[in-house]
């Protein structure tokens, strides 16, 4: 697994961050219930309680605890360098299985690039996609409700997008290729809604689960999805290329494990997570989050990730998308 081969087992340090987060499992008072293994599955997550990477990953652990035979799962947050600090913690950890990690793509990648650590993806195992975030162009309803709308503003509008490197501001920056605007990335998808719905900006493209609540209650409109076709989501909303605009990216999430774990460990956590995709429960609460359930193998997706780190590394070079320090 992992982009280059693993290192031999023996690299793998006896304690290192994996250890210690399970340690910490241990000090939250985390234990097995009767009947099942031993210690938990700790997954960890790269964000804050309360980010989009933690609500999004407890609410898919109850589902994974179901379906992944014998074991409980315990959550525990890493945050920190936009991601990096829980797929270090899991680079280091002993390749057992008892430690996996959520990750987003394209942002894991963008960060590794902007801070040269593109050799950490190698210690990774990417196991498999489970949902995709749709990324959509909104603008206050009533105020600025298509593309036309968009383009009739007697000045350059200022669209918003979240941080530098995630999906919708790699996605904006494409945009404007077709569309004339100033580009203004906030610290966070909410803080750019939040801009879109007082009026301080005319517009913002964002993942669909940071729009779909006020696209529903009629807060928001919808002028465009970035998706090759429309959404049972939100199927009044046209994608850009019906409009004209070749646009189609989304954001992905799945889950990473230490390289060079045994195959027979991976089995049952592959089986698990393609079991949550197809669980009706779970494809109702992501449908009611604005995420599609999607489930891409490891055999697809570390094609797939080898091929965005190439394209993201070229652009990267010739026209990074937030300032370098090099």
């Amino acid at each position: 697994m992992g982009f280059e081969p693993a290192p031999p087992a023996g690299d793998h340090p006896p304690r290192g961050p994996g250890r210690r987060a399970l340690g910490a499992l241990a000090a939250l008072g985390v234990l097995p219930r009767r009947g099942v293994a031993a210690a938990p599955v700790g997954l960890l997550i790269g964000g804050a309680p309360g980010s989009a990477a933690d609500t999004w990953a407890r609410g898919f652990a109850p589902f994974l605890e179901r379906h992944l035979p014998r074991a409980a799962v315990a959550v525990v947050n890493r945050p920190g360098e936009a991601g990096l600090a829980a797929v270090r913690a899991i680079a280091a950890a002993p390749p057992d299985g008892r430690l996996i990690a959520a990750v987003a793509v394209p942002r894991l990648l963008s960060r590794a690039i902007e801070v040269r650590a593109e050799d950490l993806l190698a210690r990774l195992g990417f196991l498999a996609v489970v949902a995709e975030e749709p990324l959509v162009l909104v603008g206050q309803a009533g105020r600025l409700d298509d593309l036309d709308a968009l383009r009739s503003l007697g000045r350059q509008p200022v669209l918003g997008t979240p941080p530098h490197g995630s999906a919708a501001q790699l996605a904006a920056l494409a945009l404007g290729g077709s569309l004339d605007f100033d580009l203004l990335p906030f610290a966070s998808a909410p803080a750019a809604r939040q801009a879109v719905l007082a009026g301080h900006i005319a517009g913002a493209l964002l993942p669909l689960p940071e729009a779909i609540a006020a696209l529903r209650d009629g807060r928001l409109s919808g002028l465009g999805l970035a998706q090759p076709e429309r959404s049972d989501l939100l199927p009044e909303v046209a994608t850009f290329t019906e409009q004209g605009i070749p646009l189609q990216i989304a954001a992905y999430r799945g889950f990473a494990v230490p390289a060079g774990i045994d195959p027979a460990v991976v089995l049952p956590l592959v089986a698990a997570l393609k079991a949550v995709v197809v669980d009706p429960e779970y494809a109702a609460q992501a449908h009611a989050q604005g995420i599609i359930p999607r489930f891409i193998g490891q055999a697809a997706w570390e094609p797939m990730l080898r091929r965005m780190l190439a394209e993201l590394g070229a652009r990267w070079s010739k026209d990074p998308w937030t300032a370098r320090h090099d």
